[in-house]
């Protein structure tokens, strides 16, 4: 079994796809545009970081199909996904109908080839050969999660985002909205 970032996506991008409505329009001081783009942000990644229940019901159940077929509990994959996430806003800088954000995550970073190994020994070991189906379901679930729990949270790369003012609301420019899609690794 193969274990993709499929398998850990959390189908952010729903979440992710920000307009940012501008409390001050195009005429407002730089200085109010910018928290407006730091308030979108952290409305955006707060529930990932508190672990609220709109993140966590998100993650199992846009994986709920994946979990079930190894036997995971969509809560907890979601509790140990999240486990030591954070992120900071390094820097909003605007200039005119422009603006760029860094932003840097903390969080798990699920390495896929670690968890094919994982698999790889398991399906290798005749004691799980021997096993019935429902066994081997609950011992790829148990690997999994173990693996999942075990990864520690770490600081990732500074990410740049762009957005652009659309008449008086600060958009995520299309590139970054894939960028912030693929800032999750879980």
């Amino acid at each position: 079994m193969k274990l993709t970032k499929s398998l850990a996506a959390i189908g952010v991008s729903a979440m992710m796809v920000m307009s940012v409505g501008a409390l001050a329009g195009c005429n407002a001081a730089n200085e109010a545009n910018e928290e407006v783009i730091r308030e979108a942000i952290t409305q955006e990644l707060d529930p990932y970081k508190n672990h609220d229940s709109r993140a966590v019901d998100q993650i199992r159940s846009q994986n709920a199909v994946a979990l079930a077929t190894v036997g995971i509990d969509g809560e907890q994959y979601a509790e140990a996904l999240l486990d030591g996430f954070d992120y900071a806003i390094e820097d909003v800088t605007v200039d005119g109908n422009n603006a760029t954000a860094t932003l840097v995550m903390t969080q798990k970073n699920i390495d896929e080839n670690e968890a094919e190994v994982i698999m790889e020994e398991l399906v290798e070991d005749p004691a799980f050969v021997a096993m019935t189906d429902d066994e081997r379901k609950a011992a790829v679930g148990e690997k999994i999660f173990e693996y999942i729990e075990s990864v520690p949270s770490a600081p990732q790369d500074p990410v740049e985002l762009e957005f652009v003012m659309d008449g008086n609301m600060w958009n995520l420019t299309d590139d970054s909205k894939t960028k912030m899609e693929s800032l999750f690794t879980f």
